[in-house]
């Protein structure tokens, strides 16, 4: 063995990141549709051996355990209530690695830049705000001198860097001896090792700190990139989202200028919206918040929370179906269902060659096309129910909701805007109450982040996802639901929901996964349908 490479996440975050994701290790915080050691496995490479160091008490899911598998993550799990140094010396002599280099990085840190070859070598960055940190005394050549533990709102010495969270040493024996000399206490064990063996301070300007509240959102920020089907630029301020698809912008800028108070205060705030060269674009001011898709596939959450994550969305519901245009909440439905759903399946039938028209199975469970499906939904969808309409988000999804915890609300993003091609803000309840159980009882998020299995064998079809502790209770939130009458999990709205996934394979042509997913899900929900 030439090296040991740790990812150090044996405790779990601190108190103010565990209240919105629950009691996660750092290492496996959400950062878009993906966990944050996947992003530290790919800036690491492959310079050898990669263990994640992880609490023995927390149970990694299959999926998580099959993907670091896949990036050749060894999972070493230690004692609870180890302090840092202890944990390093735990695994170093669970490892027995002997006397050879030993690369750690923090499991709440992402080091674009680390200089993977070296050691002897602490990463030094600039101080980025006023959390307890650990400053870098370094000579006139960049030999480290010693490290010196600040208070939170401690400024510190002027012009020291603080230590990033990377960590290279020359000698396994000599940082296990430091660290036992101290006591297990990390920054003491460094600073005998600094006694014993020369090391330099290597700066960067590209490290990110996903350990506190904070630092969490900045950090995410910067490692996630823009939306498909559109260009959103994000400056930490305001989030521009343009498109040369001038009725699409148009008609979200339009939903959220026109949508009344009481509605947009659970809305991205809209600032300007114009044109710039052969695009529109609106701009909204920026949300620091995790969206719920994150928090469902990745998080940790307890039951209290998601409840008030759910009270959070029936208060958003209830807003705009207390305001109507009008117009008929049928014609709204009809629209965005029998109008969209059969045409969709069609182009899916040409463009991949799939048999729309030819029965199929679910778990060996005989059933309809995919066609008679679309057909026979149409009496599910209560479009002679009499409905008037009323303000309609029309993605009402968990990727496009954030939560404020603080104030106990959501912020939807990306309103639909358009019904029947028509820039309206209104439509009908039945569709954003079917766009959330696509979210809950139909998994939507974890299709798209990759966390499902899927079973294909001719014309036989089944899905697996991965186990959510929070699905039994959003599945009975969502039931309890009561917009203007209507019930969460009521039969048009289970109908509208799976007209949704027979509408979605031709969206994800480049990805034939998806598109069995979707299908495979389809089938699954509709023979739900058919049990209720």
């Amino acid at each position: 063995m030439t090296a040991v490479r740790l990812i150090m996440s044996g405790a779990p975050v601190g108190q103010e990141l565990a209240a919105e994701f629950g009691p996660l290790p750092p290492a496996l915080l959400p950062v878009g549709v993906r966990r944050l050691y996947e992003l530290q496995a790919e800036v690491l490479g492959d310079a050898g051996p990669l263990h994640l160091v992880l609490p023995e008490s927390y149970a990694l899911s299959d999926y998580d355990r099959g993907k670091l598998a896949g990036l050749g993550i060894s999972v070493l799990p230690i004692p609870e209530g180890l302090s840092l140094g202890e944990a390093v010396v735990y695994a170093l002599n669970t490892i027995g690695a002997g006397d050879v280099a030993v690369h750690i990085l923090h499991g709440d840190t992402l080091i674009l830049d680390a200089p993977l070859e070296a050691v002897d070598v602490f990463v030094g960055g600039e101080r980025t705000n006023e959390y307890a940190w650990a400053e870098i005394e370094a000579d006139a050549e960049g030999r480290i001198c010693a490290l010196h533990t600040t208070a939170a709102g401690d400024e510190g010495e002027a012009g020291r860097p603080i230590a990033a969270g990377y960590f290279a040493f020359s000698s396994g024996l000599d940082l296990l001896r430091a660290l036992t000399r101290r006591r297990g206490d990390f920054i003491g064990g460094l600073n005998h090792y600094l006694a014993e063996r020369p090391v330099t301070a290597v700066p960067t300007g590209a490290w990110l700190d996903f350990g506190h509240l904070q630092t969490f959102f900045q950090s995410k920020l910067a490692a996630t990139t823009a939306r498909a089907f559109n260009t959103v630029a994000i400056d930490g301020r305001t989030a521009r989202k343009s498109s040369a698809d001038e009725t699409k912008i148009w008609a979200e800028a339009h939903w959220l200028q026109e949508t009344p108070p009481s509605v947009q205060i659970h809305c991205a705030r809209l600032l300007s919206f114009g044109a710039e060269g052969d695009k529109v674009f609106y701009e909204t001011e920026y949300e620091f918040l995790p969206s719920l898709a994150e928090l469902f596939v990745f998080g940790a959450a307890g039951r209290p929370p998601w409840l008030r994550i759910m009270e959070a969305c029936e208060a958003f519901l209830n807003a705009c179906a207390a305001h109507g245009g009008g117009g008929s909440g049928d014609a709204a439905l009809a629209a965005l269902t029998v109008d969209k759903t059969l045409p969709r399946l069609e182009q899916f039938g040409r463009d991949s060659g799939f048999p729309i028209d030819r029965p199929l199975r679910y778990d060996g469970a005989p059933c309809p096309s995919l066609v008679e499906i679309a057909d026979r939904l149409v009496a599910a969808y209560g479009l002679d129910s009499g409905r008037a309409d009323c303000v309609m988000h029309g993605d009402f999804c968990f990727s496009n909701i954030l939560y404020d915890s603080r104030v106990r609300r959501i912020k939807a993003l990306d309103p639909r805007g358009l019904v029947a091609d028509r820039p309206t803000i209104f439509g009908d309840s039945r569709y954003d109450l079917a766009k959330l159980a696509h979210s809950i009882v139909g998994r939507y998020d974890q299709i798209i982040a990759g966390r499902c299995a899927v079973r294909a064998s001719g014309d036989d079809f089944l899905v697996e996802f991965e186990t959510v502790a929070a699905q039994s209770w959003l599945e009975g939130a969502l039931g309890d639901l009561q917009i203007a009458g209507l019930g969460g999990l009521d039969a048009s709205v289970r109908a509208t929901m799976i007209s949704l996934f027979l509408s979605m394979p031709p969206l994800h042509a480049e990805r034939p996964d998806r598109q069995q997913a979707f299908v495979a899900n389809a089938l699954r929900l509709w023979r739900e349908l058919e049990a209720a």
